[in-house]
Formats: C-alpha cells, structure tokens, sequence
C-alpha cells in the first residue's frame, strides 16, 4: 500500500493496522488474520477491513487506492441524473406520444426529465399553445412523476422539470 492516502482520510483499516485475531474474507470464510494478511501479501492487495461491527469481522482483499478512485469517481456521475427532452410547439402528435414513452421510462428509472420547448422567430406569437402542449405532456405521465412547477418562460424557452414518484 501506497503511502499516498493518508491515515486521516480513510473510512478503512488496513493491512496491520486490524487488530481481530479472526476475520472474515470473502469466499474464504473465517480465517486467522495472519492467513488474511499471508494471502493478500501473496497478491499484491491490501487487507481491507470493510465491516468491523460484525461477528467475526469483514475483511476483503483489494487494491485499496483503486477503491477509493472508483468510489470517488461514482460520486461525481450523480449530477447526470436530469435528462433533458426538446419539443417544439408544432410537435406532431405522433412525436409527442414517443416522447411521453422516453419520459415515462426515465421517471421509473429514478431519473429527474427537463422538459425544454424553443421557440423561434414567429413562433413566438404561439406560446399559449406551446403552454397548453406541454401541460398535456406533464398531465399524460402523471402515473410515473410530478411537476416541480408549473412550467415557466425563460427569454425564448418553455421550461419545466419533472421528478420521479416516490417510490414505496
């Protein structure tokens, strides 16, 4: 083990810093922690203590600064759980029920849906209706989520987010 992560920074006990004279490894079972320490000395890991509460103590072999990186890079990818879905104010009612199928499978997955309608140049002047389709949208995948707000414009933008039901 590198000496990188510092002592302070971990959640984990490592290697000799686990004081159980059992322990727990995988699908090795119960086994003394020299063996434990044998074994992952013999790998190149490290013995990691995972769950220290439980009886006999939960240790798992593994390369412990690959963990951490891994951990640390799962907790930047929550902020890509808002999909976005375009529509314009002319969209066909065709589209509009292939959309609502996308935003329905997005909603159960756990997923928040932005809901974004341009308008362009003359379209403008059809904002009412831009508003009343996409009030429609929101009405027809109520079974799968809700509205945060009612949907607002922003400069040229239709805007609206919707979240997922709470799941029992």
């Amino acid at each position: 083990m590198n000496k990188k992560v510092k002592q302070k920074e971990r959640q984990h006990k490592l290697n000799f810093e686990i004081k159980h004279p059992m322990v727990r490894v995988g699908e090795h079972g119960v086994i003394t922690l020299k063996e434990a320490q044998k074994m992952a000395d013999e790998q190149e890991l490290d013995l990691v203590l995972i769950n220290e509460n439980a009886q006999p103590p939960v240790c798992k072999i593994m390369n412990y600064e690959k963990f951490i990186y891994q951990q640390n890079k799962a907790g930047k990818n929550k902020s890509l759980d808002i999909k976005e879905i375009k529509l314009g104010p002319n969209t066909s009612e065709n589209d509009l029920s292939y959309r609502t199928k996308h935003i329905c499978e997005f909603l159960d997955k756990g997923h928040k849906v932005k809901l974004t309608m341009q308008f362009r140049g003359r379209q403008m002047a059809f904002v009412d209706k831009g508003q009343e389709l996409m009030l429609k949208l929101i009405v027809s995948v109520e079974e799968h989520g809700s509205a945060e707000s009612i949907p607002k414009l922003e400069g040229k933008k239709l805007q609206c987010t919707l979240k997922p039901k709470a799941k029992k």
